[in-house]
């Protein structure tokens, strides 16, 4: 009987051994294929077999240990990548928005205001009161914000904003500030992406005749002049110019702090050496 337990226990051991060396030498293939589709430039999929060798091999220390540093080596090479697009594509963007804001003036008042905003000059409040328009305008943390000016001998109570042309039409809403001198004063704000949404509007029917319809207590309906059109279109164009900036600077950003993180973390003296010098 004792004999019969000892064989027992003898060939449980073995199967484990066996079992365990199978185990290491299938993580080694995922670790090795993973590497493989590194150095070809196939990170996401090399990330992918990396996380099956953490899934499925729990008990492989050493191997995922190299699965981690491989991870890391990848993580460093993409937050370069990320960087050295942002350098390329910021550039020309800095330049067409210096060349776009011109046509723009800055606006604040540093009393009560902590964001600025660039107005088109052809939209100032000044050269366009007692009249009916739009103004729009982007704000210093990059938000759109559209006004509809009404003017006239009695209250609308506007409430929604529409604008048509061949057919096609946009709807908005905001809130209205009113308030009386010399005639009746409402403004109209709408805000963010429905903002946005009227500008894109304008701007893919620019070559045609736009009609704004104020809706309130009843209907008041006028046409954009085609300076009215040519300002709202340069300011929708000026607003995805700063929107682009600012998201590739954001990129810029997180990257380089990936890259120092990654850098000290690979034991590597700075990220352009192993950029231009290392084999993962």
């Amino acid at each position: 009987m004792r004999r019969l337990l000892i064989c027992v226990l003898v060939c449980m051991v073995l199967c484990a051994c066996d079992n365990a060396k199978k185990e290491e030498r299938a993580a080694l293939l995922r670790l090795q294929h993973a590497s493989e589709l590194a150095q070809g430039g196939s990170w996401n999929a090399a990330k992918t077999e990396l996380d099956s060798v953490h899934l499925l091999y729990p008990r492989q220390v050493a191997i995922r240990r190299s699965a981690r540093q491989l991870q890391d080596s990848i993580a460093l090479q993409e937050a370069l990548r990320n960087r050295d697009y942002a350098d390329s594509v910021l550039q020309p963007l800095l330049s067409e928005v210096d060349e776009q804001i011109k046509r723009f003036r800055h606006e604040k008042n540093e009393l009560y205001e902590d964001n600025g905003r660039y107005v088109h000059r052809l939209l100032t409040t000044g050269g366009n009161s007692s009249r009916c328009f739009l103004q729009t305008y982007i704000t210093d943390d990059f938000r759109v914000i559209l006004k509809s000016y009404y003017y006239g001998s009695k209250s609308l109570e506007q409430d929604r904003l529409e604008l048509s042309a061949e057919g096609q039409k946009v709807y908005a809403a905001g809130e209205n500030h009113s308030f009386e001198a010399s005639g009746w004063h409402e403004i109209l704000t709408v805000s963010e992406e429905d903002a946005l949404n009227l500008l894109t509007f304008i701007d893919g029917n620019s070559g045609s005749r736009l009609k704004v319809t104020l809706h309130g207590k009843w209907d008041y309906v006028y046409y954009l002049s085609e300076t009215e059109k040519k300002a709202l279109v340069e300011t929708r164009q000026l607003a995805v110019l700063m929107r682009d900036v600012h998201r590739l600077e954001e990129m810029r950003n997180i990257s380089e702090r990936q890259i120092t993180y990654y850098t000290e973390k690979c034991g590597k003296s700075n990220g352009e050496e192993v950029r231009e010098g290392s084999e993962m």
